[in-house]
């Protein structure tokens, strides 16, 4: 349902930071459908009763971007519904940015890209030590078993073994969650005929470019 109302159906769901066109990409990861009553029963037998029909405030920081603000509020709604009152708060970039990056948030949201397409990037965004200000875990995750992986992986010269290992980054980081993983954009290109050699990366990057022919008009 986000999908369609938020994106009109231009996006598929996700289950890895990684894109599935990686080659590192694994998607045999516990995934969670959408499950009111399971959340309800979950937050009462974590003791997390309703009080007139609150269980507790929690607030998420957006930039000032309209389909950011439109995500929040589905967020909240959504939220709403099992008894958690959702705060949201709009800044514009700048200061938005400054707040995530020195860990001032409680909730927010943020897309990758152009740096997951080849998952030597889990070290900069899930190691123990790229918590900030080191590098981009910016919720202060730490699990040793899967730093041991990321470093065993970055020294691994065959690529089926680094395979192996990021699989499992990848089946643990669904179980603890640091990030809950949304989905997928399909970006689509429209150009002139006179263009041509043009290639979209999975990532969403601007990669293309550097490969990209104009033919001059006759």
């Amino acid at each position: 349902p986000l999908i369609h109302y938020l994106w009109r159906d231009s996006a598929r769901p996700a289950a890895s930071v990684l894109p599935p066109e990686s080659w590192a990409y694994f998607g045999g990861v516990r995934q969670y459908s959408f499950d009111p009553v399971e959340a309800r029963k979950l937050l009462d037998a974590a003791g997390l009763t309703e009080k007139n029909g609150i269980r507790f405030h929690l607030t998420m920081k957006t930039s000032t971007e309209e389909s950011s603000r439109a995500m929040a509020a589905v967020f909240q709604q959504q939220l709403r519904d099992v008894g958690i009152a959702l705060d949201i708060r709009s800044f514009e970039a700048a200061t938005f940015l400054a707040d995530i990056t020195h860990g001032e948030f409680q909730m927010y949201s943020l897309r990758w890209l152009g740096s997951n397409e080849d998952p030597d990037f889990f070290e900069y965004a899930f190691h123990s030590a790229r918590i900030i200000p080191n590098g981009a875990n910016r919720q202060y995750y730490s699990n040793p078993r899967v730093d041991a992986l990321i470093d065993k992986a970055r020294q691994e010269i065959d690529q089926s073994a680094r395979k192996r290992d990021y699989a499992e980054v990848q089946r643990i980081l669904a179980n603890d969650l640091p990030y809950i993983d949304l989905w997928y954009f399909d970006n689509v290109m429209v150009h002139s005929k006179r263009v041509s050699n043009l290639e979209l990366n999975p990532s969403g990057n601007y990669d293309f470019l550097k490969t990209a022919e104009l033919r001059t008009a006759p």
